[in-house]
């Protein structure tokens, strides 16, 4: 659409009302405000066709205008200076409760903010934060999209100190930039999506201890033994809205939001896990140091009291699994793909990679019955299944000029037995496994939606 407009081919889009706002942030981030469209009270999807045309019917007349009247400049959109020079702020603040939060008050008025009350980043406690990396203040570590913001160390610090982070925790979150900025995991779809999605931040290695990560009991709780899970996911979200400019109801779109949206971050509990931590399954060595990042939605609770045997936690995890979107054959299609970057280039990926939190309770049940975690991945693979027919639907698999599945062809054959079935995932491996929390029975279950990356923290 921006670049029909940019070409001079007249074009107008049409929005459900709820998503107008983050039309305007969106076409304002590709530098094109001024493009036209018209809003439509429901969004399209799902709807019956003649609904869908009933709404945009109505609004004919003002297609007809966008595509013929030239549009007015709402004038510059502001940003950074183009100098590269970090701007700083002067707030007056006095004893009264008012002037205490100032600051907050400051950010709020500014859409700067999660909502909830930050550290006040003064230049001195930034730099204490830049003493946690090697990097250079303006080193560019990625463009945060939709508003196409330019994620330097410092303004990453800025956000790292507004959330609470402390020194030691900033070469985690730097990592977890370092998994957001690869292509497949296709984050721009995760920043401007409708649907209730987030990333969790995995963490293996040293450096959950040097940070101070909690890996026990009630890890992904509240609690000041959380603070900093608590405070690395949130500047991982405050670095989304403020940097990328995904913020609620324009850059956001999400239709309801999700908790889980102020930040999600945890480390595996390396002391009580009878298997190899997950960064080493990924090729580093135990005594190094790792983050991964996957977009989820849920999670969904996993309760494993009355399990008697190794295939009972293994079923009742498999349980969760039988949703359509959870995966539901869809590889058999191909590999989804996402756009790199502001260009016609795509990447490929697999996926969704599903995180499962089990307790080290769950996983000892496992191990002590002769499962080593490739043998309950192999288990989930070859038994969490799906009708061949559902996984093609209605539409299709690519084909050749004869016919021949370009994907999975040796499936082909079976492509009119009712009966076929295929896993829900393409691989053993997307079933991420990963060992944490109390000993309890209870597990985690959360849905992956797009890629996953894995990334070296700093030397610290």
């Amino acid at each position: 659409m921006v670049a029909m407009e940019k070409a001079g081919v007249p074009a107008v889009a049409i929005a459900a009302q709820s998503f107008a706002r983050a039309w305007q942030s969106c076409v304002d981030g590709w530098g094109q405000p001024t493009t036209a469209f018209v809003t439509i009270p429901h969004s399209t999807t799902g709807q019956q066709s003649d609904f869908i045309r009933r709404m945009v019917d109505e609004q004919i007349d003002a297609i007809i205008q966008g595509l013929t009247t030239f549009p007015t400049s709402r004038g510059p959109v502001t940003g950074t200076p183009s100098n590269g020079t970090t701007e700083v702020f002067t707030v007056e603040m006095d004893p009264s409760a008012e002037g205490v939060n100032a600051v907050n008050r400051f950010l709020a008025e500014r859409d700067w903010s999660d909502g909830i009350p930050v550290v006040p980043p003064t230049p001195e406690l930034v730099e204490r934060m830049l003493a946690g990396t090697n990097r250079a203040p303006q080193d560019v570590m990625m463009i945060m999209e939709p508003g196409f913001g330019v994620a330097t160390v410092e303004k990453i610090a800025i956000n790292a100190v507004m959330a609470g982070c402390r020194p030691e925790q900033f070469p985690v979150l730097l990592a977890a930039i370092d998994c957001l900025a690869q292509p497949e995991m296709n984050h721009r779809d995760m920043q401007v999506s409708g649907h209730t999605e987030a990333p969790i931040i995995l963490v293996n290695g040293p450096v959950a201890k040097h940070a101070g990560i909690n890996c026990g009991t009630s890890a992904m709780g509240p609690g000041v033994v959380n603070s900093a899970n608590t405070a690395i996911g949130r500047a991982l979200r405050l670095c989304l809205i403020n940097i990328g400019y995904c913020k609620a109801g324009t850059g956001d779109p999400n239709f309801i939001g999700l908790p889980t949206k102020f930040g999600m971050c945890i480390a595996e509990n390396e002391d009580l896990s009878p298997w190899q931590p997950y960064h080493v399954d990924q090729g580093f060595q135990p005594h190094e140091s790792a983050v991964t990042v996957v977009t989820v939605t849920g999670p969904g609770d996993i309760l494993d009291s009355g399990s008697r045997s190794a295939n009972d936690t293994l079923n009742n995890i498999a349980s969760l699994m039988y949703y359509p979107g959870s995966g539901a054959g869809g590889w058999v299609r191909g590999w989804q793909s996402a756009q790199v970057g502001h260009t016609a280039d795509r990447v490929a990926y697999p996926g969704p990679f599903h995180p499962i939190i089990l307790s080290p309770s769950r996983a000892v049940i496992l191990e002590h019955a002769g499962y080593s975690k490739r043998d309950a991945q192999e288990w989930l693979h070859e038994n969490c299944r799906v009708s061949l027919k559902e996984a093609i639907g209605k539409r299709g698999v690519p084909t050749d000029e004869n016919g021949k599945w370009v994907n999975h062809p040796e499936l082909q054959e079976l492509a009119d037995d009712p009966d076929a079935t295929i896993p829900m995932l393409e691989s053993p491996e997307q079933y991420l496994l990963f060992v944490t929390g109390g000993t309890t029975h209870y597990a985690n279950f959360f849905y992956g939606t797009y890629g996953i990356a894995t990334r070296p923290v700093e030397e610290f």
